[in-house]
């Protein structure tokens, strides 16, 4: 028995051991533990599943890792936060699990980095041929990276375009958490398609570094589409006036809804008219004019199917003061314009291809944003030009209208200004033979009035002028002109009807060649000639004004004795 009792308790500790460390021991498992966990660069949440028999706790080494719930027992879900990554390469970080019993368990956690990359939200895009609005001509474009880029913008041959443009070239998106995507909205400005096929742009987003690789490269395909077809005919014509109207946004826009030959302001060729260029421009647009606009372009490219146009009136843009308007080419292949008027439109400049027009007759620029006269305004490229006005071209009103103060108002841009003492424009003006017509008042022209000699040379462009005196084929026998024969008086606009200079900051005495022009009193010199702006004052402080002036005619009739009776009226001979 005492055997028995012995081998009995051996075998009841053997089971209770058994219990202890079998079936009824503490026991802890995570399903991650071997493979771990890899994180996507935004971040996120990731699973754990714990089950423990024991209480446990759990922490992490990187503070861009944490661990929801942090302690527990039973079968848990645990939640694992991972911030969003700054970083391109991985980074690492570890989830240790310590139970109440000391023992320790560790899932490795791996956060993949944002590898360098440039994105667009679109591929493919499409943009119309015209919008009548300059100011909706852009679209916008959402380009997502973590890296700065450039931008080129080619055809298909690779080569640059000018018809689209980026706002700007090069892009650094402000990337306050370092290579975390950041979103940028890059504008693209466009111009109008005149063509009728569509033309396709090829817009480059790359890299502005060339250590930075991207996994593929962004392209826009950019499409715009064709023009209307506008035909060589009336109704072509008609198409291109409606064009050109809504082009311009007229504050006044004329109704067209009837027949083009009743709409106002247009008027077109008739089979009986005298100098009808050809008779396939019946029912054309003979001229057209186009008021009170309110566009910030040059005109619009519609003007260059108005294939028989003879005149052409633009005139009151909006604003004007605030436009630098280049002229573009729309009109210079108008071979049929003889009279053009684009006045108070906000021109700053004239193209090279503006001599093609070399049937005009007439010409009105006034009240425009020249600074000087343009250069490409020659005799030798408008042999035909009889009137020529460059009137008010006043940009900004000079405080006390004194030139001494032009350069602290605009940057000096004030308007038409040029010291005639010292330019040679209105030389070249005067030295133009066929002028009629010569409208320069309402400047700021300061200087003396140019003075002539026979004799005188002077070069115009590529052509060199000689100043040469009135002979007997110049008066055609007039014999109240036979002076400025016998004299040799300079030959100084031999045709100029109308001439107005006043109201500009002239000084110095009055030249001889005008006080003795046969034309003077045509120009009604009290009003047109001598009169400068009231209270000026020159860039050099000088009060404006010509010295000298005739009080009384007693001189002119004297040199020509048969112009009295023209011009004095019959009470003051008597």
């Amino acid at each position: 028995m005492k055997k028995i009792t012995i081998l009995l308790a051996l075998v009841t500790i053997l089971f209770a051991s058994c219990d202890e460390k079998g079936i009824n021991a503490p026991s802890f498992s995570i399903d991650k533990l071997e493979e771990g966990i890899f994180a996507a660069p935004e971040g996120g949440t990731e699973y754990l599943r714990v089950a423990s028999t024991v209480e446990w706790i759990a922490s992490a080494n990187q503070p861009w890792l944490s661990v929801s719930p942090a302690n527990g027992i039973g079968d848990t879900k645990c939640s694992v936060l991972v911030d969003s990554t700054l970083e391109n390469g991985v980074r690492e970080a570890k989830l240790t699990f310590e139970t109440v019993e000391g023992d320790r368990y560790t899932v490795k956690v791996e956060q993949g980095g944002f590898a360098k990359f440039i994105s667009l939200k679109d591929s493919v895009k499409t943009i119309d041929a015209a919008t009548n609005n300059a100011e909706d001509r852009y679209f916008e474009l959402e380009v997502s990276s973590n890296v700065g880029f450039k931008i080129s913008v080619v055809d298909s041959t690779k080569n640059p375009i000018q018809w689209i443009a980026p706002k700007q070239t090069e892009v650094t998106p402000n990337f306050d958490r370092p290579s975390r995507p950041r979103t940028t909205k890059v504008r693209f400005d466009w111009k109008i398609n005149s063509d009728t096929l569509d033309r396709v742009a090829f817009i480059n987003f790359l890299p502005l570094s060339d250590e930075d690789k991207v996994e593929k490269p962004a392209l826009l395909t950019l499409t715009q589409d064709a023009a209307p077809v506008i035909s060589d005919d009336r109704s072509g014509d008609s198409l291109a006036v409606v064009t050109i109207m809504n082009r311009l946004q007229l504050l006044s826009p004329w109704d067209t809804s009837e027949n083009m030959q009743y709409w106002n302001n247009v008027t077109l060729w008739e089979s009986t008219d005298k100098d009808l260029p050809c008779p396939e421009a019946v029912g054309r647009v003979r001229k057209a004019t186009f008021m009170m606009c309110n566009t910030k372009e040059s005109l619009p490219l519609e003007l260059r199917y108005l294939k028989y146009l003879e005149t052409l009136d633009v005139y009151s843009n909006v604003n004007t003061m605030l436009l630098d308007i280049e002229l573009g080419s729309e009109i210079c292949q108008l071979q049929h314009l003889k009279h053009l008027r684009i006045g108070s439109y906000g021109l700053v400049s004239l193209p090279d291809d503006f001599k093609n027009l070399k049937n005009l007759e007439s010409l009105s620029l006034e009240s425009n944003n020249f600074t000087e006269v343009p250069s490409i305004l020659t005799m030798k490229n408008f042999p035909n030009l009889k009137s020529l006005n460059l009137l008010h071209c006043r940009r900004w009103i000079i405080t006390g209208n004194d030139l001494r103060k032009k350069n602290e108002q605009h940057d000096g841009v004030i308007g038409l200004y040029f010291n005639a003492s010292e330019s040679d424009a209105l030389k070249r003006l005067f030295l133009w033979d066929s002028l009629e017509e010569l409208w320069l008042n309402n400047n700021y022209i300061e200087g003396n009035l140019p003075e002539f000699k026979v004799g005188d040379t002077f070069v115009d462009v590529d052509t060199t002028i000689t100043v040469r005196a009135w002979t007997q084929d110049d008066i055609k026998g007039d014999t109240t002109l036979q002076k400025l024969v016998d004299q040799e008086k300079p030959r100084i606009l031999p045709k100029m009807k109308v001439l107005k200079i006043n109201l500009n900051f002239f000084t110095g005495e009055l030249p001889e060649w005008l006080l003795y022009h046969p034309h003077l009193l045509d120009w009604f010199p009290e009003s047109l000639i001598y009169p400068q702006q009231d209270k000026g004052f020159d860039s050099k402080g000088k009060a404006v004004g010509f010295s000298k002036v005739p009080t009384n005619y007693d001189y002119y009739y004297e040199f020509f004795p048969g112009y009295r009776e023209k011009y004095e009226i019959k009470e003051a001979r008597e």
